[in-house]
């Protein structure tokens, strides 16, 4: 299966962030990607997972 890469400003769009926030995230290495000179890159498949996670730990901390 090929993976579909997408910008920091899609990948921000899907998780509701802003650019920054998507690269800080990467820094910290919550989501991984790549860099094509001073462009990031990431799989979308990837991000949506991570806000899928992301999504399904929050929903655990409200039923507590």
């Amino acid at each position: 299966m090929e993976k579909t890469p997408i910008t920091t400003s899609e990948a921000a769009k899907i998780l509701g962030v802003t650019p920054k926030t998507v690269i800080r995230l990467v820094e910290r290495n919550e989501i991984s990607g790549w860099r094509v000179g001073d462009v990031w890159r990431f799989n979308r498949e990837d991000i949506e997972e991570y806000k899928e996670r992301q999504t399904r730990g929050k929903q655990r901390e409200e039923k507590k």
